[in-house]
């Protein structure tokens, strides 16, 4: 008879300590480190001259492009597909 009562008491108490951990860690008594992200510099530089004198080198794509291939019909004719009954052997 003791060993049942004292296993209800340690189950019992199992639940307690998890109802009340688990109440701390969402109600945010207790929170994690928060580390301060200063926000960033603003400065005069923040426009677009900066691309003024960008050039992009097209040759990658453009060689990738070479070297695809059409396989299959194109363009793609509309055709009747699949059993006319789903339920048919």
């Amino acid at each position: 008879m003791a060993s049942n009562s004292s296993s209800k008491l340690f189950v019992w108490s199992i639940i307690f300590v998890g109802i009340v951990g688990g109440y701390l860690v969402y109600s945010a008594w207790i929170k994690p480190g928060e580390e301060v992200i200063p926000p960033p510099a603003i400065s005069n530089k923040d426009n677009l001259s900066a691309f003024q004198n960008l050039s992009i080198d097209f040759s990658v794509i453009a060689s990738a492009t070479e070297e695809l291939k059409i396989s299959g019909e194109s363009p793609v004719q509309p055709g009747v597909t699949g059993k006319k009954d789903l339920f048919a052997q």
